[in-house]
């Protein structure tokens, strides 16, 4: 009898689920067409993560070590991450709104979530694939490794993508026009260019200072880039074994904290409406 009782609850899920499922491919594919014929926000997305590598072939050139390229490879994925997700996004949901295609998405069966997903799934598809692409370029040209620890370079990618999704659409209540992202993001972006070692580097900020950027979801993406791919950690040691792992929990927690934070604002506080 139990069996039997809990057979049409088990029927009923499961075509729920494929309904979901097919709502939200549908979607994504149809938000990959609209990408695709973007010619500049496809353009950059492309470009940027194959100039990278080749942008800092001059200091392998010079001589520099694995090591010394550490903190360039966080640098160079953090700068494909704001430009290909963030920035991609932030342009495409504030189109989409200003277009009232979110607003008729959701008045059908989709769920918000579902509509939100479709709409960032190309971006993270194009940023998977031109991150690989770009890995590879780095390994020939740079002369690199090939990652000593692959999982610890696969989170942090994956989670600081993810992180971005939800910053992009923070970014997009305040982002009026298209046009607008680009002053709108700045700040978002110059701050994460901070975190990732980017723009000033740690070692003449003071402590304080130095401590606050690690927080930053930009500062655990460089680390397990580092950690990931050449195995060392900010100090240039090497980090092996149960430390390895406690440091990939430690940075993978503060970029979960960061995601689910800006899952909560976008909850509570996302404009599906034009803004006037």
């Amino acid at each position: 009898m139990t069996a039997l009782t809990a057979s049409p609850r088990a029927a009923t899920s499961a075509p729920s689920r494929t309904r979901r499922r097919s709502r939200l491919l549908g979607l994504a594919a149809a938000e990959l067409s609209l990408l695709r014929r973007n010619r500049m926000q496809l353009g950059t997305a492309i470009v940027l993560p194959l100039a990278l590598p080749f942008f800092f072939l001059p200091l392998a050139r010079q001589g520099a070590t694995p090591d010394a390229l550490a903190g360039v490879l966080g640098t160079m994925f953090v700068i494909v991450l704001l430009f290909v997700v963030y920035y991609n996004l932030l342009s495409t949901f504030v189109a989409r709104r200003q277009e009232l295609v979110l607003k008729r998405l959701r008045t059908g069966e989709a769920s918000d979530a579902t509509v939100l997903a479709a709409t960032a799934a190309p971006a993270l598809l194009l940023a998977t694939v031109m991150i690989t692409i770009m890995a590879v370029l780095s390994i020939l040209l740079l002369d690199l490794p090939l990652p000593q620890n692959p999982v610890a370079l696969v989170l942090g990618l994956s989670l600081g993508a993810a992180t971005l999704v939800p910053l992009a659409l923070v970014t997009a209540n305040i982002t009026r026009t298209v046009e607008s992202a680009q002053v709108t993001s700045l700040p978002a972006m110059g701050i994460l260019m901070i975190g990732a070692g980017g723009i000033l580097p740690a070692e003449i900020l003071p402590e304080w200072a130095a401590r606050l950027i690690t927080a930053l979801p930009s500062a655990p993406i460089t680390e397990l880039v580092r950690l990931g791919w050449l195995g060392i950690g900010a100090d240039g040691t090497p980090v092996f074994g149960a430390e390895a792992w406690t440091t990939v929990a430690g940075q993978a927690a503060i970029l979960l904290g960061w995601a689910l934070l800006g899952i909560l604002i976008v909850r509570e506080h996302f404009r599906w409406e034009p803004r006037g």
